[in-house]
């Protein structure tokens, strides 16, 4: 006897989850990174050394406070 094919559908959420408590690091975390873009587009740091100078730079600003 063929088997047979079954096809199941189902609703899959997408996009981040509602978790309002985060907004304020996502807010942040946004910030850091359009700086990080800006301040390397023109580097001259090629591979694993701009990788490393980048997450030192996102990590430096992260932990830093809040700039008003």
């Amino acid at each position: 006897m063929p088997s047979e094919m079954k096809l199941i559908l189902r609703e899959t959420p997408t996009g981040r989850e509602a978790t309002p408590w985060l907004d304020a690091q996502r807010v942040k975390f946004t910030r850091v990174a359009r700086e990080c873009r800006e301040e390397f587009k023109d580097s001259k740091l090629k591979g694993e050394a701009k990788i490393r100078a980048m997450n030192a730079f996102m990590s430096q600003r992260l932990r830093a406070p809040d700039r008003p």
